[in-house]
């Protein structure tokens, strides 16, 4: 899916949410969008602009999920 496609699915899905929900959400991303998550991104990202290495979905996600 583009990143367009995914920005307006979930714009259209915050429009429509109960604020119970949004906060859910909220807390649940907060909590796994740490300082060192953040970091480890940044590192990949910096990795992936130096030399063009692509992590692949299925390790993204495991290590999201862990």
């Amino acid at each position: 899916m583009e990143i367009t496609v995914l920005r307006e699915k979930l714009h259209a899905l915050i429009n429509t949410s109960s604020k119970d929900k949004l906060q859910h959400v909220y807390e649940l991303l907060e909590e796994e969008y740490t300082d060192e998550f953040k970091n480890i991104l940044e590192e990949e990202y910096a990795a992936y602009q130096k030399d063009g290495v692509v992590i692949p979905r299925k390790e993204i996600k495991e290590a999201v999920l862990s």
